[in-house]
This record gives C-alpha cells, sequence and structure tokens, in this order.
C-alpha cells in the first residue's frame, strides 16, 4: 500500500513537472515572437525618424510598440512566477529527500552495526542448528537472506535518492539563474517601455498642434480608400461575370470553377490559418473591419482588409498557388495585384511596381512586385481575401505572428 501511494505521489509530481515545462515552452515562444514585432516596430521608427513629416505615422508605432511591451512585461512575470513555483516545490522535494536520505541512512548504519554483532559464520551456524526441527531451520535460511536482500534494497535506495537529490540540486541552481536572466529581461522591457512613452507624450504634444490638418489627410486618404474599395469590388464582379459567360450551370454572383479550380480552392480553405504572411518581415498596422484611429479621437477608419508596415524595399508575396487575374493602375501610378485561387481571391495593394503579368500562373511565396513607400517614409501594403465579392479577415488566413 505503501508503495502504491509513493507511485502516485511520484505520478502526480511528475504530471505537474510536465504541465509547467509545457506552459514554460508556450511563455518562451510567444515571448519570442512579441520580441520579433518589437523588433520589426524598432526598424519601423529608425526609418520613420529620419523623415519629419512622419510624425503621426511615429506615433502611431510607437503606441503599437508599447502594447507589445506591456505584452512582453506581462509575459516574463508570468515566466518569473512559474520559475518561482518550480523552485518552491524543488526546495520543498530537495528538504523531504535530505530527510528520507538521513532516515535511510540512520536505519542502514543500524543494521551494519547489528550485522557485524553476528558476522561470523560461527554465529550464523549456531542460530542455524540450533533450530527446533528441519522448518524452523528452512525459515532462519528464508529469514537471513531476506535480512541480506533489505539491506541490498537500503543501500540501493539511499543511491537512487542521492542520484535524486543531486539532480534536483542542479536544477534547482538552473532555475534560479532562468529567474535572474527573465528578471533582468523585465527590467530591460519595463525601461524601455518608459522611453517609449516619453517619446509619444512629446510627438502628441506636436500632433494636437496640427490635429486638424492630420484628421482632414486622414479622412482624405479614406475617401480614397473607400473608391479604391469600390473599384476592387467592380473588378471581382467583372471578373464573376466573365467565367460565367456562356457557361452552364453557372450562379449569378459567384464564379464558375472548373474541376481543377474547385480543387484549388479546397486547398485554399484547408490552409485556413496557416498561410504564410504576405511579406517576410512587418508589423499590422490596421486590422478587418472599422476602427477608431489610434491617436486622434472622433475618427473612425474602415479597412477591408489588413494593412501591413514593413521596412523600405519590402516586395509583396503570393500566399498561396494561383493564377494573376488582375494587374490594376490607379491614376497616381500605384500598382495593385489581383491572385484568383479558385472562387478565392487575394489582392496585394499599395505596390511601386510588379515582377508578374494577367494570366500568370506563381506558387506560394512568388514575389509579386515592390511596395510603395510614401513621402512620410512609411511602406504598408494593403492585403485583402476575398471569396467570391465578399471580403474577409485576412488574420484568419495567414499564420499568426
Amino acid at each position: 500500500m505503501k508503495s502504491f501511494l509513493l507511485l502516485m505521489l511520484f505520478f502526480i509530481a511528475g504530471i505537474s513537472t510536465i504541465t509547467a515545462q509545457s506552459e514554460k515552452a508556450k511563455l518562451e515562444q510567444r515571448r519570442a515572437a512579441v520580441q520579433a514585432e518589437i523588433n520589426q516596430y524598432d526598424k519601423l521608427l529608425s526609418s520613420a525618424k529620419k523623415d519629419k513629416r512622419s510624425v503621426l505615422s511615429q506615433v502611431q508605432t510607437i503606441d503599437s510598440k508599447i502594447s507589445k511591451t506591456q505584452e512582453i512585461i506581462n509575459i516574463t512575470n508570468k515566466q518569473a512566477n512559474l520559475i518561482t513555483r518550480s523552485i518552491n516545490t524543488n526546495a520543498t522535494e530537495i528538504k523531504k529527500l535530505n530527510t528520507e536520505i538521513k532516515g535511510l541512512k540512520k536505519e542502514y548504519g543500524e543494521m551494519i552495526v547489528k550485522a557485524y554483532k553476528s558476522k561470523n559464520d560461527q554465529s550464523r551456524l549456531m542460530f542455524l542448528l540450533s533450530s527446533e526441527d528441519f522448518l524452523q531451520a528452512y525459515k532462519r535460511v528464508q529469514y537471513l537472506q531476506a535480512y541480506a536482500d533489505y539491506r541490498k534494497k537500503q543501500a540501493d535506495e539511499i543511491t537512487v535518492k542521492s542520484n535524486l537529490l543531486e539532480d534536483k540540486n542542479i536544477q534547482l541552481e538552473k532555475e534560479k539563474i532562468q529567474k535572474r536572466e527573465v528578471l533582468a529581461a523585465n527590467e530591460k522591457q519595463r525601461i524601455a517601455l518608459r522611453k517609449d512613452k516619453e517619446e509619444q507624450t512629446v510627438l502628441l504634444v506636436e500632433v494636437r498642434k496640427n490635429e486638424k490638418q492630420y484628421a482632414s489627410e486622414i479622412q482624405q486618404k479614406s475617401r480614397e480608400r473607400a473608391q479604391i474599395d469600390r473599384e476592387i469590388r467592380k473588378i471581382i464582379e467583372a471578373d464573376i461575370a466573365a467565367s460565367n459567360k456562356g457557361k452552364v450551370g453557372a450562379t449569378k454572383g459567384k464564379f464558375f470553377l472548373t474541376p481543377e479550380a474547385k480543387a484549388l480552392a479546397r486547398n485554399f480553405t484547408n490552409n485556413r490559418g496557416k498561410l504564410p504572411w504576405p511579406v517576410a518581415e512587418g508589423v499590422i498596422t490596421r486590422r478587418y473591419g472599422n476602427q477608431p484611429h489610434p491617436v486622434l479621437p472622433g475618427i473612425q477608419i474602415p479597412s477591408n482588409g489588413l494593412r501591413i508596415q514593413s521596412p523600405k524595399g519590402t516586395r509583396a508575396r503570393a500566399v498561396f498557388d494561383g493564377e494573376v487575374a488582375q494587374v490594376v493602375k490607379s491614376r497616381d501610378g500605384i500598382l495593385t495585384v489581383h491572385v484568383r485561387h479558385g472562387n478565392f481571391t487575394t489582392i496585394y495593394g499599395n505596390l511601386r511596381n510588379v515582377s508578374v503579368h494577367k494570366g500568370e500562373k506563381v506558387n506560394t511565396l512568388t514575389s509579386l512586385g515592390e511596395i510603395f513607400t510614401d513621402y512620410a517614409g512609411v511602406t504598408e501594403m494593403q492585403f485583402v481575401v476575398l471569396e467570391e465579392a465578399s471580403t474577409q479577415d485576412p488574420a484568419r488566413w495567414i499564420l499568426r505572428n
């Protein structure tokens, strides 16, 4: 019964250790991902600071960086708490093992003394010969053997627990080092957070001075984007109509699909949430749907896709196999590429130049063109996903950063 209870305790401790290690790994993975985003924001800020006209963009980027820095501080707090719990658990187990080893050694020492006092063969022989009958002699032989076996078992148990104690002590020291490193990283992030907030405060003063001008520019851009969105919808609707023309069984408002196109659409759907990013590096600066402006109050910004900001010179890339359905050029020379994946279309907007043409087959990660950098030094691409003519949230299709 005692052995069973010990086994159950070790099993529960093992499960707890595995769970803690899994949680630690997840936190470290998330911490690395957030740090990568912060590094991207630092690159963007470094580029933006070279142009004095990008004040509003800097404020938005710093605001996003502050949010991510706070997240990484929360993560390191959780990591520190996990390590502290693990240190306390190990310290308790070490104390328990020391007590158990001390008791085993005491018991083993008493057995050695007792064995020493009756160690000569004559004593053992007399112990056997003094038996009243054969059965008692046989039982005494069994007793001596059991006694010897128990001594060996005690010695083995002392060795096992001593090795376990050594491992626990090594693990404890490693965890103490880990905790110091995590706390140091946490303090570093807190210092960075304070500096970013101070810089943001200075920039906000400048933004407030020209708030009306910035608001007017944002509203003008929103109108331009709304017009672009309407043009995209018209193009998609025209493509649908063209695909249905003269086809038996075509459905209004839906692409007519060949068997190959149906298979491509199924593959695209099956990869929902697993598609690569449309840029090698970048951060999402605007998400899908209507959202309040992050800096200027009272301004709502509609968005039918994602806005992804990247370092200057970044190229857009296809997120899945497909065919270039359109290369659209706006009145100001900005280019947009439409890639068809069955009845799905991915759109890559705000390109400076393109390296593909209409009707060209492309593969996942095929380079489509260079993203345009505006007068304020901002390199930002619009990424849209549509099923038929209906927009989807692209964040649900691409890999989580």
